[in-house]
């Protein structure tokens, strides 16, 4: 008897976790993690952020290999690091929405998100003069009510490949390297963070191992021909709306 409840728990978790987590999924609608393309073309995504040190020294990286990326900054860290998000804005890099405080609670607590999705597009708005087009699900958590919502907002919902299984417990920098490569692959999103998760993680916001990673991936992916854009020239969307 027990064994069987458990087996039916264990398959609901699963089920669950394939509709609303899963980056591949696209059963409640629009949510892109690749592109086909027959050109080695790749969009490098970080999360969480701002966070500085770490955001700080990941700019210095990317502007040393002339690479341009999407930032998913939480709305919170925005107001509280103003400059990094205008930097990295006035750097060439996109700014995309990935919450206020990403609580993932939330979620359930409000189905639309409405809160979460409206306190960040303001803090981005009014720091870079630009509204976002472009968003990401704390976990890649999305149901019916969000995508819709998020529609209404005129935003684009984006998954992707999470790069490191591991970022949130220090490895080195090596680790997160290689566990990268396996993961990479034309036309892919990958997702990275240059901040830590604000909810179950708020005790590990050291990023260094993957600013490391970063800098040892770029020029090893450029020599395989890769080429590194951003999410909206991948998916051909615009970056922001119109205010």
């Amino acid at each position: 008897m027990l064994i069987g409840i458990l087996i039916i728990i264990a398959a609901l978790l699963a089920l669950a976790y394939y509709f609303t987590v899963w980056s591949k999924t696209q059963v409640f609608g629009y949510f892109p993690y690749v592109v086909k393309t027959e050109r080695k073309l790749m969009a490098l995504t970080f999360d969480d952020g701002p966070n500085p040190p770490d955001t700080e020294k990941l700019l210095e990286v990317l502007e040393k290999h002339g690479v341009k990326a999407t930032f998913f900054v939480c709305g919170q860290n925005a107001e509280k690091w103003p400059d990094l998000v205008r930097r990295a804005a006035e750097a060439g890099h996109v700014i995309g929405n990935h919450s206020f405080n990403h609580n993932f609670t939330n979620n359930f607590l409000s189905l639309r998100f409405e809160s979460e999705i409206s306190r960040t597009q303001a803090a981005i708005e009014k720091i870079i003069n630009q509204r976002p087009a472009l968003y990401r699900s704390p976990w890649l958590f999305r149901q019916p009510w969000l995508l819709k919502n998020l529609k209404r907002h005129g935003l684009t919902p984006v998954a992707g490949y999470f790069a490191s299984s591991w970022e949130a417990w220090h490895p080195a920098p090596l680790a997160v390297a290689a566990e990268a490569r396996k993961v990479i692959a034309p036309g892919r999103i990958i997702i990275m963070h240059d901040g830590g998760n604000l909810d179950l993680f708020s005790w590990n916001t050291d990023r260094s191992a993957t600013v490391a990673a970063v800098d040892l991936l770029i020029p090893e992916l450029k020599k395989q021909g890769y080429e590194f854009t951003t999410i909206d020239q991948l998916l051909g969307v615009a970056p922001y709306q119109t205010i």
